[in-house]
């Protein structure tokens, strides 16, 4: 995954967080597979891009370490820019 599609996941989520994104559809896909996949990642994707916290309070909230976090938080974006690929939208 590409620095600019990282950007362009993370900004989609966000804007999703606050109702304003077309990827709502993509997005909840995304969160469903990781509902019975990996609920982690799942936990990640909701806390630190729709409800808006900070890596630090997502990270101690879910009693995982940086290392894991920024590997969780990889696995996650790229599901949901697959998706989003697949749906085409990116």
């Amino acid at each position: 995954m590409t620095r600019e599609q990282k950007r362009r996941v993370r900004a989609e989520l966000r804007a999703c967080g606050q109702g304003k994104s077309d990827w709502a559809g993509v997005i909840a896909l995304a969160m469903d597979y990781y509902e019975a996949a990996d609920p982690v990642c799942k936990r990640l994707l909701q806390m630190r891009y729709l409800d808006g916290m900070s890596e630090e309070r997502v990270v101690a909230k879910l009693h995982i370490g940086r290392t894991t976090y920024y590997h969780k938080e990889l696995e996650a974006l790229s599901t949901v820019g697959i998706y989003a690929a697949a749906a085409g939208l990116m």
